[in-house]
């Protein structure tokens, strides 16, 4: 073994216990919420003793080291998704909104409640629009509750689904809601605009360091139904404004998190502490 990369912090504690493992090098990426505090004992060890840490964000590595000013060097290494040959025609798609992720009653920094608060105005405004949620998780159910108790038209829930499933959906949505304040990276953003689909995040996150102004997101100053209304309703009302936010999604996710594109990252984060030729050729 020449080199070992651990995919979690909490894994990476294991490389000290395994006597075979003591003098090879080894690395961390670092995700986000599980860096998103204090590190202690054999977790701060095992950052502090790696040859080199990852992080999916400059996002993720600003938060860790608000928790954890020790933390040494990080090589921020952006994602990347498959290319996506058929795009959503958005111009021709009805004003669906569409979450996905989980629902975990820990999680609840992913937004859900609030596009729930803004969902009435929204209507109010689009009456045709629908919501779709995507994904499983402990709090479904009381999300479910909340709609049926408040009459929320125009939501439903898909459930877990296969990944055709949910790419099927991508491509007849207009734009996805990841009004999240707790995302690493956001996946399901980028999964999103490689299709040619707007999305919408949240000021000072994760989103906003992925797509800029002017490569296909919105952004809502923060979780207040009122700051969500104002830049869904454009988007769901406008096929023309929300196809041309797309087309820029698109353009992003292609000239910067395409699956070649973080393989060609991770590499060149990796080659110092491998030589070239331990490099499997593509």
């Amino acid at each position: 073994v020449d080199l070992v990369i651990y995919d979690h912090v909490h894994l990476a504690v294991l490389h000290r216990v395994n006597p075979l493992l003591r003098r090879v090098p080894y690395v961390v990426f670092l995700h986000g919420v599980e860096v998103w505090l204090p590190l202690e004992g054999r977790r701060r060890d095992a950052l502090l003793g790696a040859g080199l840490l990852l992080t999916n964000s400059a996002t993720t590595e600003v938060q860790a080291r608000s928790f954890n000013p020790w933390l040494p060097k990080v090589e921020v290494t952006w994602l990347g998704v498959g290319k996506q040959s058929l795009a959503a025609n958005v111009g021709a798609s009805p004003p669906v909104a569409l979450i996905v992720g989980r629902m975990v009653g820990s999680e609840r920094y992913k937004g859900h409640d609030s596009v729930l608060d803004a969902w009435p105005i929204i209507q109010a405004a689009v009456p045709e629009a629908k919501l779709i949620i995507v994904g499983g998780g402990n709090d479904a159910d009381r999300l479910r509750l909340r709609i049926a108790t408040e009459n929320l038209r125009g939501v439903e829930f898909r459930g877990r689904l296969t990944d055709a499933q949910r790419d099927e959906i991508y491509r007849k949505c207009r734009l996805l809601l990841l009004p999240s304040k707790g995302e690493g990276f956001g996946l399901a953003a980028v999964e999103a605009a490689s299709f040619g689909i707007p999305v919408l995040g949240l000021a000072r996150t994760v989103t906003e360091e992925l797509f800029p102004s002017g490569t296909g997101a919105v952004l809502a100053k923060n979780l207040d139904a009122a700051s969500i209304t104002e830049v869904v309703i454009p988007v769901l009302a406008d096929a023309g404004y929300a196809a041309e936010l797309g087309r820029a999604a698109r353009a992003r996710v292609e000239s910067g998190f395409l699956e070649e594109h973080f393989a060609e990252r991770l590499r060149k984060a990796l080659s110092p502490l491998l030589p070239a030729a331990s490099f499997p050729s593509r």
